[in-house]
């Protein structure tokens, strides 16, 4: 199960992608869809570039009746696999929410050999249905045996993707298992594909083992050096000697780019991730394509962060004020560029969020916080900044009522972030003057962690309840 796409198919969905993208920009949601789903007819493959931003362009218009004429399109489009799952995910599009569309999508992916699309939809449609008010069993076992026959079919050719399609299909006949336990058909079947992925682990789930699967000695020996923790320098040499000799000879090639800017960013050495960087932009440059420039950035902000932290060894307190502050600078602009070329990743809208907070701008940060809070994944961490946005412009009631929404959807109230929450609630009482509130807060915060931050909340709690008695 290995597509191929032509040069031209791609170039054709990138045009379709990069219309989707600046319909989205400015919230023409509807459009920005049709533009991806077209995008994807010519590249159903493109998960990161059209899937994914199609979905979130989906989730932040929000929920939209579908019509009888999608209906029956979806139906005439039953006999190919590809045109099926396309119409079935426009219908998801309307309905984002929708485990049936989902379950198409799945089933006519897996039908029509796309194995990116594939994992991609089935890991929404597997936390779709263990979310359920109501399990399902039928899916659960569609869903486990088709990861099982997926696995059957690549495990020769790519036993890494193998691997995660047996532990999807073991969880989801585990589910299964608990809706019906004494069926034994479904134990015996569950410890069957549990035995198939403990000899595929054995077989390649180490390196090492993984590494005698692969008879060509030089190959091997690279493929071993890659994966080592520590290196020599004069491997490490070699390493990257072999990899500038294919780039020199394909230098547009994803694979010997990718290949060379690892090997040099490999020591961590400037010098090195610089000529990485370099060859980044020049890629990005030669080809438009975005992530290019994306992977020059991190590099950018992996040689920020290593910089700071040789600098706090030392202690001096304003050579790391300023090395923070450039650090920020670059990061708010990288995440505001990276913003405008995916404006409906909600991710990136979150971290652009939290640079703005840093950055003391919360007039800014509230606005890119809530629209990216439509990310159910990034909601809690989201409300929480944004409630620390309006306590710090002294908006307490407003801080307080965004940090119970955090609570009231988080999962975990008890984690860290959790933990984190409540914390922020409890000062916002406290200023708000709410001191029997803060006071509930904190006391729930030392059941949970009697020294958290230090013991500081515990200090909190006895002043409020001095104050209170006095």
């Amino acid at each position: 199960m290995t597509p191929s796409f032509s040069d031209v198919e791609i170039a054709k969905a990138r045009q379709w992608f990069r219309k989707g993208q600046e319909l989205a920009g400015k919230k023409n949601y509807d459009y920005a869809v049709e533009s991806y789903i077209n995008g994807l007819n010519f590249w159903p493959e493109a998960v990161e570039e059209g899937h994914k931003p199609c979905r979130a362009a989906a989730l932040f218009r929000g929920t939209k009746k579908t019509t009888l004429a999608d209906r029956i399109r979806l139906k005439a489009s039953g006999r190919d696999p590809k045109k099926a799952m396309l119409a079935a995910e426009t219908l998801l599009a309307k309905e984002p929410g929708n485990i049936g569309h989902m379950e198409i999508v799945f089933r006519n992916a897996f039908k029509a050999g796309f194995p990116q699309t594939f994992m991609w939809i089935g890991e929404l449609l597997s936390e779709a249905t263990e979310a359920e008010a109501k399990s399902n069993p039928d899916r659960f076992a569609l869903i486990g045996k088709t990861y099982e026959e997926f696995a059957n079919q690549i495990e020769g050719t790519d036993p890494a993707l193998a691997i995660v399609a047996l532990e999807r299909s073991v969880r989801a006949l585990t589910c299964l298992q608990s809706l019906k336990p004494q069926d034994l058909g479904i134990s015996t079947h569950l410890r069957d594909v549990a035995g198939k992925l403990t000899i595929l682990k054995g077989k390649y789930g180490t390196a090492e083992s993984f590494r005698e699967s692969v008879h060509d000695s030089e190959s091997q020996r690279e493929l071993h050096d890659r994966d080592r923790l520590f290196q020599s320098e004069q491997r490490v040499d070699q390493l990257i000697v072999q990899a500038r000799q294919r780039y020199e000879e394909n230098p547009t090639d994803r694979n010997t780019i990718t290949a060379l800017v690892n090997a040099l960013c490999k020591r961590e050495k400037e010098v090195s991730e610089n000529e990485a960087i370099e060859i980044l932009l020049k890629a990005h440059e030669a080809t438009g394509e975005y992530r290019y420039k994306m992977q020059a950035d991190d590099i950018r902000m992996a040689q920020f962060r290593r910089k700071l932290r040789q600098i706090q060894a030392g202690g001096d307190a304003q050579a790391i004020r300023q090395v923070r502050l450039d650090q920020l600078r670059f990061e708010l602009q990288a995440y505001k560029e990276r913003c405008s070329q995916y404006p409906t990743d909600m991710r990136l809208r979150y971290q652009l969020g939290l640079r703005l907070f840093r950055a003391g701008r919360f007039d800014d940060a509230i606005p890119v916080l809530q629209e990216a809070r439509s990310d159910p994944k990034a909601r809690v961490q989201c409300n929480l900044y944004v409630g620390r946005c309006f306590f710090e412009k002294g908006y307490y009631s407003q801080a307080i009522e965004t940090y119970n929404q955090a609570l009231r959807v988080h999962e975990t109230p008890d984690d860290d972030l959790g933990k984190e929450v409540l914390y922020r609630l409890g000062l916002a009482y406290e200023k708000n003057g709410q001191t029997e509130d803060a006071l509930q807060s904190y006391g729930q915060l030392i059941q949970w962690d009697y020294n958290y931050r230090n013991g500081e909340v515990r200090k909190r709690l006895d002043a409020l309840k001095t104050t209170d008695i006095s």
